[in-house]
């Protein structure tokens, strides 16, 4: 278990840097009926990630270790590797030509205060074209389906990838809703910050944790 954990948790921790989902969780936040809103879009968020845990405990019930099983883990990886480097290089290029995401500053007033069906769907579309914790995430679940540790513990694997991953907005969430009248300094805050370094945490994710799948494929 223990090393299961070990090849787990990395990959968990950087599924859970997505700069792009936390400032539109921190926009809704700041608009009006914040907490309804900041609810409808986690729902959003929180089924992308139940779809992809489900389909990680549907797999998780392999357990051969034979070499067909071991060259698909470690294809996954190689290709999930090279995917992230290769989303690293397009956002490089992107903000060379100054083809950058508008800040969030400059948002429109409907993404601000979105009705509760569009800040639903807000949250499945930027999960569902959110490649970098997918990228991650995919990975994380094909090495528990490849483990020879058993079912329940494939199970505590699989939940401890999902609080990690989900971590980073859950708190956000829950911060801002159990604690309405002093989160938003400090959510505030951390919305300028993401803003200014968005791109910068991206592509740092994204090479790290590129060259670590490539890396741990070919070790």
């Amino acid at each position: 278990m223990g090393d299961l954990l070990s090849k787990v948790i990395p990959l968990s921790i950087g599924a859970a840097f997505s700069p792009t989902v936390l400032a539109l969780e921190l926009l809704i936040l700041s608009g009006k009926r914040s907490k309804a809103r900041s609810t409808a879009f986690m729902g959003g968020v929180l089924l992308v990630f139940a779809a992809l845990t489900a389909l990680g405990l549907a797999i998780s019930h392999t357990t051969s270790t034979s070499p067909a099983q071991e060259t698909i883990t470690k294809t996954v990886d190689v290709v999930a590797g090279v995917l992230l480097l290769l989303l690293a290089l397009a956002t490089v290029l992107r903000s060379i030509v100054h083809d950058s995401v508008a800040p969030v500053e400059g948002e429109s007033k409907d993404t601000k205060n979105p009705g509760l069906l569009s800040a639903f769907l807000l949250g499945l579309a930027i999960m569902v074209s959110n490649f970098s914790t997918i990228l991650l995430y995919i990975p994380a679940m094909r090495s528990i389906s490849a483990s020879t540790v058993s079912t329940s513990d494939k199970a505590v694997a699989v939940a401890i990838a999902f609080l990690i991953t989900a971590a980073p907005i859950l708190l956000i969430y829950g911060f801002a809703i159990a604690f309405p009248k002093i989160a938003t300094p400090p959510l505030n805050k951390l919305r300028g910050w993401i803003d200014r370094h968005q791109k910068v945490i991206g592509i740092s994710v994204e090479v790290i944790f590129g060259v670590y799948l490539v890396f741990k494929a070919f070790k």
